[in-house]
């Protein structure tokens, strides 16, 4: 079996799903730890952090229900939207945008 037979044996909704949860659940990690790095938790770049993290665990939530309930494929679609929806959160709250 050639590895593009095993890529594709193994991209299944269900993997999809798994793989999306798990990239909501590291841009959240990653939008509320960033307030610590950048060390002022009054800043205005900071709050927007912590709007991009909010919205990506309640995108991770939605997820993960629907990954119990078996809707593999929506769960991997709200997946692909939460990265969507937080670059187009970051363009527009962030200050700076997308060249931030």
């Amino acid at each position: 079996m050639s590895v593009l037979q095993r890529l594709r044996a193994w991209l299944m909704p269900v993997h999809l799903a798994q793989a999306g949860v798990v990239v909501e659940l590291l841009a959240a990690m990653r939008a509320l730890a960033e307030p610590f790095r950048l060390g002022n938790p009054a800043d205005t770049v900071t709050r927007a952090f912590l709007g991009g993290g909010l919205l990506a665990v309640g995108f991770a939530i939605v997820s993960v229900v629907l990954y119990f309930f078996g809707r593999y494929r929506l769960s991997a679609l709200v997946a692909a939207a939460c990265v969507v929806a937080l670059v187009v959160y970051k363009a527009l709250a962030v200050p700076g945008g997308l060249s931030a």
